[in-house]
């Protein structure tokens, strides 16, 4: 995702870290799995696992951010070459 900052003038992109991309697919990978058993066995305890692992994952990732990532940047200049 590219932007042009209105301060420096320049594109910039957004700065998205591997721990950030790893735990939002396995947040959802593990809601579709809960919610296609729940829907399989027709069980109400996994479609309430499946709620509590979706309000898991969305929890896991601003505990990351204020933990872990707190000097991470969050956006990033694009180099780009020159023009011949």
């Amino acid at each position: 995702m590219e932007i042009d900052c209105a301060h420096c003038k320049n594109t910039i992109r957004l700065n998205v870290h591997r721990a950030e991309e790893i735990i939002v697919l396995l947040s959802f990978g593990t809601i579709v799995v809960l919610a296609a058993f729940a829907y399989w066995f027709e069980n109400q305890g996994l479609a309430i696992s499946a709620l509590g692992a979706a309000m898991a994952g969305a929890l896991a990732l601003p505990l990351l951010e204020k933990t872990y990532l707190r000097t991470w940047p969050r956006y990033a200049a694009i180099v780009r070459s020159p023009d011949p």
